[in-house]
């Protein structure tokens, strides 16, 4: 997370619809910040990107912010961090106010404030930040901040999953499985597994080898359930290293090398059915 090619850089790119005989146009300080930023050359990007931010710039101070809470090009100064998340946050920037919400929620540079944190998380997942999204998402399941609420819960991780946040689909999937404040569903929760799954979240394989385990939703299949929780066990996900030493001592599963599972699981697409 701390060295990133934001998404704004998008945003930078000269018109190409100009004409060929155009003079070029003068890049801002914070167009240039952002290519040092991303040609990782972080203290000519800090310096640079400090005059766009004392022009009120949003973007320009978001990146300040992130830079200095991590000690990107600078050192870590998470008092001048705050600073500048504050500035950008209270202008708008949905990056900001994402951050703001996790700083508010881990306490760790302010007095942590769950209801702070809902504030700003909520300002951020209507703005589109899938993270915030997800964040809230589990503010709502908790009742931290905010008045629990089933209903918004599930609004803000499918929100959060439709945008392809993996830890939002796993949960979205948890609830459809176990029939969390919404209608029993394996097969939407077989889905949301085998797409973060297939993205390498040893959680979702864990959690595909525990239905094909017990049988939810389709026939049980100990072989592949097996061949799952090996893959994930690989990964170090450690609930699955726990599940395959009890079923292998218990005769159900046997030790298989990472070659051999490695062609069993890409020849099968990680598909349970």
């Amino acid at each position: 997370m701390t060295k990133f090619n934001l998404w704004l850089t998008a945003l930078l790119l000269l018109n190409l619809s100009a004409p060929a005989w155009a003079e070029p146009k003068k890049k801002t300080a914070f167009e240039q910040g952002v290519e040092y930023y991303n040609s990782e050359n972080y203290s000519k990007a800090y310096t640079t990107l400090l005059e766009s931010a004392n022009k009120q710039n949003n973007q320009a101070q978001f990146l300040l912010g992130h830079m200095a809470l991590f000690g990107i090009g600078t050192d870590k100064q998470p008092k001048k961090a705050l600073e500048w998340l504050t500035l950008s946050a209270n202008a708008g920037n949905p990056n900001a106010q994402s951050y703001m919400g996790t700083i508010y929620l881990k306490g760790e540079i302010v007095n942590k404030s769950e209801k702070e944190a809902a504030k700003w998380l909520l300002l951020a997942a209507e703005n589109g930040v899938a993270e915030a999204q997800n964040n809230l998402a589990h503010l709502f399941i908790t009742g931290q901040g905010v008045e629990p609420s089933a209903e918004h819960a599930f609004k803000w991780f499918d929100k959060a999953a439709e945008q392809g946040l993996l830890d939002a689909k796993l949960s979205l999937g948890l609830m459809y499985e176990q029939g969390l404040y919404v209608e029993q569903n394996y097969q939407k929760a077989a889905q949301l597994y085998q797409t973060a799954a297939e993205k390498g979240a040893p959680q979702g394989m864990h959690n595909i080898g525990m239905m094909l385990l017990y049988g939810h939703g389709f026939e049980k299949n100990t072989e592949k359930a097996c061949n799952f929780f090996t893959t994930a066990a690989k990964l170090g996900f450690q609930d699955s290293i726990d599940n395959l030493n009890l079923l292998i001592n218990q005769g159900v599963c046997q030790a298989m090398s990472m070659d051999s599972h490695n062609a069993h699981t890409m020849e099968s697409g990680f598909t349970p059915f």
